[in-house]
């Protein structure tokens, strides 16, 4: 229906319809909330009583249906619109090797404690303006009361209900509208894929409005970006961005139980050295190059797999 339109105008489109999708589907989420929790509309919007458990409850619907609103819904509506089936323009019927799959697991895992390091470096900037330095401080801290306030569950159920909002919804969803979508675009825009995979990490980490942690994510962004672009399917992103994701509510989960230490978020740290940064870059960069290879072979194999990016016309 809207195939015909240039790359710069599906992209000004996707934005909107995405922006306002969001809004709906977060009052949605409140609506349905409201229903089945003791809160009105405005207090869930409003409140922020982590502590109490039926709101964190409230809370995490409002995020499922959100998630759910905000990017897999537009990403299914945009590849109908733009290449007249739901699922063509992410590749997602595409063959991939399981092999590569595990060298992707690999990655993720041994790049925690670089990723960890960049966080560390990130958190000691200042930002220039004193006032709004605190405001973000602010922010991250937060972010992270909620995160601990949705990961604080001791029952296995609770668990796979976090897997599944934080895990599998934001890994599939982020990566269809940010590496499927935009990447893909911004290839078309820019006319050179390195510099499009750089500007949809960026936007990707400013999503997120977290300052202070906008450093590691901005990493991942650029790795998720290659894994899409030389991998030449949406599935190694997705599985990469739910690996981390999940490494960090498995963390969070047990930590609360207080069966674990800080140990998987210092790895990497000042208080084990940052050495172990640069070993954990090594290690990436053996697991990277055994999966580029892998995705060489498949590549080689499968003709209609040759295509780089996603499947734009």
């Amino acid at each position: 229906m809207l195939a015909g339109l240039k790359p710069g105008e599906k992209f000004l489109f996707a934005v909107v319809i995405i922006f306002i999708l969001g809004l709906i589907s977060q009052f949605l989420g409140a609506f349905l909330a409201s229903i089945f929790y003791s809160f009105r509309v405005s207090d869930i919007l409003s409140m922020g009583a982590f502590d109490d458990p039926e709101y964190v409850a409230a809370s995490k619907l409002i995020q499922i249906i959100g998630s759910v609103g905000t990017f897999i819904v537009p990403a299914l509506l945009f590849s109908f619109l733009f290449d007249g089936d739901m699922l063509s323009l992410y590749r997602l019927r595409d063959p991939f090797s399981w092999l590569a799959v595990f060298f992707t697991v690999g990655m993720m895992v041994s790049v925690i404690p670089l990723i960890n390091y960049l966080a560390e470096v990130n958190m000691r900037m200042d930002f220039p303006i004193h006032s709004i330095d605190r405001l973000m401080r602010s922010m991250e801290a937060d972010a992270e009361k909620i995160m601990r306030a949705f990961t604080a569950t001791r029952s296995l159920w609770g668990l796979l209900v976090n897997l599944l909002m934080i895990g599998v919804l934001a890994a599939i969803g982020e990566e269809l509208i940010f590496r499927g979508l935009f990447q893909g675009l911004l290839i078309r825009m820019v006319k050179n894929p390195h510099i499009a995979i750089l500007i949809t990490a960026l936007l990707f980490s400013a999503f997120h409005f977290q300052f202070f942690s906008f450093l590691p994510r901005f990493v991942l962004g650029i790795v998720l970006g290659y894994l899409m672009y030389l991998g030449r399917s949406i599935w190694f992103p997705i599985i990469a961005h739910f690996v981390n994701n999940a490494m960090g509510v498995i963390y969070y989960h047990f930590n609360s139980k207080g069966s674990s230490d800080d140990m998987l978020e210092e790895i990497g740290t000042s208080n084990l050295l940052p050495m172990t940064a640069l070993i954990s870059l090594l290690i990436f960069a053996v697991f990277f190059i055994a999966w580029y290879y892998q995705v060489r072979v498949l590549a080689t194999r499968s003709p209609q797999h040759g295509d780089s990016g996603t499947n734009w016309r």
